[in-house]
């Protein structure tokens, strides 16, 4: 999380240092959410499989090497090959999380667990962009990368001495499934990141029907797999795919939005990616603290009344921020961005809980990687929409003298539609109804 908040607030100081554009420069982060996206099903599945410590323990390994990797890139290619395999350890690492959780703590405590482990990302998140900031002012942007490799190491060294096993299933790794999820995946959102360049063609087309099939071929096979990678019956399960879809919306605007800000503070408003860094570490440092309170109260109460509740604070934020005046003060600019961020934590712990303990504790694994992919999935289809609108809306601007400021409000009313999306959904499941404890 370190990494990704980071690297969003540098993106302009890279597109500029390795001359690319806007929308270009986008695919630093859309590499390593793709790659993390695409693999998640199947390192959740290799946790339950092979045991979750050791999936967390090679993941880290990974990371820490391509970001190693990503500090040395001298060129935007090779920046975004390291970047995708920083996303492929990134997806072992995060997804095998909330199974370790599960294995050291009993359902009334889970909640408790998650919002310990919400305030650490939460942290990342926050110190990110101040992080980013400061580095920039006084060094390159290869080192907002540097910065991650001592951690990694910790993290390897930690994660070998504490972490506990968990037992495995040693069911057979599917890696067919492995292959067809990824080249779904892939071919999916690099059609739609398509859309973002001049006179996409064909090719883009040809792309989204290949992911398409793919997709399609996935999940025939898992339903006739004795062990599937993706336990599709979850999905029969109401409380299940609401949330799961919740979280997709949520995300997807969160995505959108840590984006789109350090442009607006940057190319709008002038700042520097110090300033902008500590704009936009508001958000984060708010979910943070009130993620301390939403571990024990997601224990207590329902899930789906929380949830709710944090969606509409959440959209009431990011609606301030898209109606912002032309010069606003900076208090406005900070309360903006603790709105949203107080709403997103007040969703995230309890949406989390609800996923978790809907499913049965053998297919932890597979329900963790199903979360995650969620969460990934919202923040690249997020990502890849800004990449369109910034292409698209801004070209338009372009050709009738429009201000930059008109395209990035376009931005975050789409991030608004999403939390619509999400409240529509939250209002079924609170119909439904979510046990405080199970």
């Amino acid at each position: 999380m370190l990494s990704s908040s980071v690297t969003n607030t540098a993106l302009p100081t890279i597109a500029h240092s390795l001359h690319v554009t806007s929308a270009e420069s986008i695919w630093v982060v859309n590499g390593v959410q793709l790659a993390t996206t695409a693999t998640l099903l199947f390192f959740g599945a290799a946790g339950d499989a092979r045991g979750a410590k050791a999936i967390y323990l090679g993941g880290m390994f990974v990371f820490t090497l391509a970001t190693i990797g990503c500090a040395l890139a001298s060129s935007f290619e090779m920046l975004v090959v390291m970047r995708v395999i920083q996303g492929l350890g990134g997806s072992a690492v995060i997804v095998t999380v909330n199974t370790l959780n599960r294995a050291l703590f009993s359902h009334t405590e889970l909640g408790r667990a998650m919002s310990v482990n919400t305030i650490f990302v939460a942290a990342g998140t926050a110190f990110g962009p101040t992080i980013g900031g400061v580095i920039l002012s006084f060094a390159t942007w290869p080192w907002i990368f540097a910065l991650n490799v001592p951690l990694g190491i910790i993290a390897l060294v930690l994660g070998w001495r504490f972490l506990p096993e968990v037992a495995a299933t040693g069911a057979k790794l599917d890696f067919y499934s492995a292959a067809l999820a990824a080249l779904g995946f892939g071919a999916i959102f690099y059609a739609l990141d398509g859309f973002s360049r001049p006179n996409p063609g064909l090719g883009v087309i040809a792309f989204a029907a290949l992911g398409i099939i793919a997709m399609t071929l996935f999940i025939r096979r898992q339903l006739n797999l004795e062990h599937p990678m993706l336990a599709v019956e979850l999905f029969r399960v109401p409380i299940f795919s609401i949330s799961v879809l919740a979280s997709s919306a949520t995300y997807a605007a969160q995505g959108i939005a840590y984006v789109t800000l350090p442009f607006f503070f940057q190319s709008v408003l002038g700042k520097t990616p110090f300033q902008s860094g500590l704009l936009l570490s508001a958000w984060p440092i708010v979910s943070l603290f009130v993620a301390i309170r939403m571990g024990p109260l997601s224990d207590r109460h329902s899930a789906s009344l929380l949830c709710t509740i944090g969606i509409v604070i959440m959209g009431i934020g990011l609606a301030c921020f898209a109606f912002l005046p032309a010069m606003p003060a900076t208090i406005a600019i900070v309360a903006c961005a603790a709105i949203a961020g107080g709403g997103f934590a007040t969703f995230q712990t309890p949406n989390n809980r609800a996923i978790m303990i809907s499913a049965p504790p053998e297919k932890t694994g597979r329900a963790a990687g199903v979360m995650t992919t969620a969460r990934l999935t919202g923040q690249t289809l997020g990502a890849v929409s800004v990449a369109i609108i910034f292409a698209v809306a801004g070209s338009a601007a372009a050709a009738r003298a429009v201000p930059v400021r008109s395209v990035i409000e376009v931005a975050l009313v789409a991030a608004c539609v999403c939390m619509a999306v999400a409240a529509i959904l939250s209002s079924i499941r609170l119909r439904a109804g979510v046990p405080a404890v199970t």
